[in-house]
């Protein structure tokens, strides 16, 4: 029994030894731990952010799909409509120089209708013409 104790004695005696000479290298570990503790409020939001961004991601997969269904249909709506763009298009120039040449047509015309209305405005019975008729 007492070969027992002394044994158990010096194990324990042994597991303080190393323990006492592991204690440098504790304090050294908790040294290096140091800024890493200061850190974890900044962690601790960063964990927030990232549970939003983890929400966001799931929202965005979820709808993506749909999404891309619309954009699909809006490109084949665009499709579509180019033609027929492009067909206005050429329409529109056409306009421009109709509207050009009437343009063209109409400024001596302007002219001539102003003096034929002084000349009408001239003639002997354009007053009776001017009052209203009898109903």
């Amino acid at each position: 029994m007492l070969r027992t104790v002394l044994g158990l004695t010096a194990r324990v005696a042994a597991g303080l030894v190393s323990g006492v000479l592991a204690l440098p290298r504790i304090a050294d570990a908790l040294e290096k731990l140091t800024p890493l503790a200061q850190a974890l409020p900044q962690v601790a939001e960063l964990r927030g952010t990232l549970e939003r961004l983890e929400q966001l991601a799931t929202f965005l997969a979820n709808e993506m799909p749909e999404a891309l269904h619309q954009l699909e249909a809006v490109q084949h709506q665009l499709a579509q409509l180019e033609p027929k763009i492009a067909t206005l298009a050429g329409n529109t120039g056409q306009l421009d120089e109709s509207i050009r040449v009437l343009a063209a047509a109409l400024g001596p015309l302007q002219g001539t209708a102003e003096r034929l209305g002084r000349l009408v405005d001239r003639l002997p019975d354009r007053k009776r013409r001017a009052q209203p008729l009898p109903g």
